[in-house]
This record gives C-alpha cells, structure tokens and sequence, in this order.
C-alpha cells in the first residue's frame, strides 16, 4: 500500500556536510566560552559571600566576563552558520532549521524567485567570482538581508522572499529546484554554474 498523501509532499532535501572550518568554530566556540562562564561565575558568587562589595571592581569585571561569554558562546552561533542546516519540503513550505537557530517555515508563493550557484571543482577565473560577489552587493544595496542557512560554499541557492534572501547547501541543487517548481510552478530561477572556463548562466521561466 503507498503512503499517505501528506507523507508523500513531504521530502527531505539532502544538504551538503558542514565543511570543516565551521565544524570546528563549533566546537571551539562552546568549548572557550561555557568553562570560561562557569569559572567567573564560581568567582563571583565566591566574592558575594565573602562580603565583597558589589561595586567593586574586581566583582563588575567578574560580572561582565560572565556577560560576554554566554553571549557569545549563545549568539554568536545565531549569526554565523557553524551547526549543520537541513531542509525539507513540506506540505507548507520549505522548512529550513540550524540548532540554536529558530527554525523557518518559507511558505512556497512567499518565494518571489531563486538564484542557483554551483561551483564545480578546480580553480575559478576571478572574473567568475567577482560575478558572483557583484550580484551579492547590488542585492544588498536595494535593500536585502541576507539570512545564512549554509554549510558549505559549493553549492548555494538563494530563495528571496520579501526582503530577505534566503541561502541554502542543497548537495543536489538541480533536483532540489525541479522538486521546488514543482510546488510554485510559476516560480522563476537563475542557475550559474562556475568552473575552470568561466561562468553558464541560464535563466529558468
């Protein structure tokens, strides 16, 4: 017997491996941070019995690392892509979710259009690149933000929704846009491959 409709609009998206730089970032970051937490906190509440006061310096300073460290062993990993993203076509939208990221649910007719970046393996002429580097300023100086949902910079596809452009690592991201139209059919899209002779561009209707 085949499944159930909704499981059947349901697909996971496979998405590239977190690249190794950032797996590391991830594990350095928690790992300075938290201890160094744990320990001026010790040393604060060691200060508080012992009856020194609040407002000296050595307690302030104590208060301030402790601050700093859980801010950025907290925020840090929301602003920069260090934990692994995955994706997955639902019955709604696409959902797209990092740990220590509030998870996204992008309806598909919120999705005004989609750019498409792989880069095949070898060196890539400076003109190919700085292409792709132009595009990105001229978007974010009409006004875009761009919100980092990647693992790795191969593969990147760019889902623009309102004013904010989504960036994704699908490992497949031409089976990823066929399985994307499909749901928004009148979905339009921009495929640039890079590679050792330059940049394709083909535009998708």
């Amino acid at each position: 017997m085949s499944g159930s409709p909704l499981a059947e609009q349901i697909e996971h998206v496979e998405a590239l491996p977190l690249i190794a730089k950032r797996r590391w970032l991830g594990i350095i970051i928690p790992a300075i941070n938290f201890p160094l937490f744990a320990f001026s906190a010790y040393t604060t509440v060691t200060m508080y019995l012992a009856g020194i006061p609040t407002s000296s310096e050595d307690f302030i300073s104590n208060i301030l690392v402790m601050v700093a460290t859980i801010g950025l062993g907290l925020l840090l990993p929301l602003w920069v892509p260090v934990y692994t993203s995955n994706y997955t076509l639902e019955v709604g939208g696409l959902k797209i979710n990092r740990l220590l990221k509030k998870s996204v649910l992008l309806p598909y007719n919120a999705i005004a259009r989609t750019e498409v970046y792989i880069r095949e393996p070898g060196e890539i002429p400076e003109d190919a690149i700085k292409y792709t580097r132009d595009n990105a300023e001229k978007l974010k100086k009409t006004g875009f933000g761009f919100v980092d949902f990647t693992n790795s910079e191969s593969n990147i596809v760019l889902l623009m929704s309102g004013r904010k452009i989504y960036m994704i690592s699908p490992a497949k991201p031409r089976a990823f846009l066929k399985s994307l139209k499909k749901r928004s059919p009148k979905l339009t899209a921009k495929i640039v491959e890079l590679n050792a002779k330059g940049k394709n561009i083909q535009e998708l209707e």
